[in-house]
């Protein structure tokens, strides 16, 4: 079976045109393509691309972990070559209590994107109690 992860992805864009702008230059990319991840991800509303999947694989040598992740240097590089505001966030919890992993990041806005990620990607554990 092997290890398994929970996994979130959330990249906010200031406007619809800017996500969908984005999201063309990424539909292009062939590992994209090879794995039809355009599918994988949702839009939100406010302009937020989702994706997330519970109890996968997440290994970044698999070319569809390379193509998700493509999202987040994307969005970047858009962010840094054309000055389009951007905010992305990326939560993943392993299997075990202590494997949690959080990235961010965010450019170009007044932080008004990376709040809204904040808002509503939070990461909590619980205990659920059936005796």
């Amino acid at each position: 079976m092997g290890y398994r992860s929970d996994v979130y992805i959330a990249v906010a864009f200031a406007s619809k045109s800017d996500m969908e702008e984005v999201l063309a230059v990424y539909a292009i990319d062939p590992r994209v393509q090879k794995m039809g991840l355009v599918k994988d991800w949702e839009v939100k509303e406010d302009n937020i691309l989702f994706y997330s999947v519970a109890g996968t694989k997440w290994y970044d040598s698999y070319e569809d972990v390379q193509g998700l992740e493509y999202m987040l240097t994307l969005a970047d590089q858009f962010h840094e070559e054309r000055d389009m505001p951007i905010a992305h966030r990326f939560i993943r919890t392993g299997d075990e209590l202590d494997d949690i992993e959080v990235r961010e990041d965010h450019g170009g806005d007044d932080g008004d994107l990376i709040e809204k990620l904040w808002d509503g990607m939070q990461l909590s554990r619980s205990v659920e109690v059936t005796l």
